[in-house]
């Protein structure tokens, strides 16, 4: 609690061992070295000069090793080495704070990739007043699927054909953990963006700009009905009192 710069080494360090995990299992299924496009490699922070196009063949070469496996050719890491090609540009499109797009009415997975502290990701379904319909409408990791929504680690996934015709909205939201990392707000050095994929529409990113009020809890976007279909908006709206605050707005009981 009294060195943060060393809580937060802990935590990238937690969450490289996870990711080292899913590489292996990648690995194991592909049959072969998964390509950072397979792995999403952005999913993972890699800080320091070089970034991502360094830090890839030194995860893969680190991993090789303690694995006693060959290192894989370096084919992988020029996807995303300085000069070359990464992937098409058509695949990914930018939204700003309050932008909107539609979505086609199938799964949507909402990820969050976070930098800076421990950040745990749920959903509330809404009303078309805004208002959940009982307290089951949260959806986290202790209650972790609810009517076509489902949290799983960083990721929010909603079946829009599954989704119950009185929810008008599904709120993504992200929360720092506090009880791991108890001084931690939303700032420059504690920061989230998304990305928002579907199997038929190009992945919607979306990265707001650092909170400067103390905020530890943020709506991220929101996936809602429009017309007879669906739109996601990129929200980015903090709250600096916490998830009761955010409760308080959206109807839900907190009291024990």
């Amino acid at each position: 609690m009294n060195q943060p710069e060393e809580a937060q080494r802990q935590w990238q360090l937690t969450r490289l061992a996870v990711e080292s995990l899913r590489y292996l299992q990648l690995y194991e299924a592909l049959g072969q070295p998964p390509t950072p496009k397979q792995f999403v490699s952005a999913r993972l922070a890699w800080p320091w000069p070089g970034g991502e196009a360094e830090g890839w063949p030194l995860f893969q070469r680190t991993l090789a090793d303690l694995t006693n496996t060959s290192p894989p050719a370096s084919e992988p890491a020029a996807e995303t080495a300085e000069g070359t090609p990464g992937p098409p540009e058509s695949t990914k499109h930018v939204l700003a704070k309050g932008a909107n797009a539609p979505l086609q009415t199938e799964s949507v997975a909402v990820r969050l990739i976070t930098t800076g502290a421990p950040i745990d990701v749920s959903a509330v379904l809404l009303t078309s007043h805004g208002k959940v319909r009982s307290d089951h409408d949260l959806v986290f990791n202790n209650h972790p699927h609810h009517d076509g929504v489902r949290t799983s680690g960083d990721t929010v996934t909603a079946d829009l054909s599954h989704v119950p015709d009185d929810v008008h909205t599904v709120a993504v939201i992200a929360s720092i953990d506090l009880e791991a990392q108890p001084a931690a707000v939303f700032d420059h050095h504690c920061r989230w963006r998304t990305e928002t994929t579907q199997p038929s529409v190009t992945t919607l990113s979306f990265e707001p700009a650092p909170f400067t009020s103390g905020e530890t809890v943020s709506i991220v976007v929101e996936i809602y009905r429009h017309a007879s279909g669906w739109k996601v908006r990129a929200v980015g709206q903090g709250y600096d009192t916490g998830l009761a605050g955010l409760a308080a707005d959206y109807g839900i009981n907190v009291e024990p």
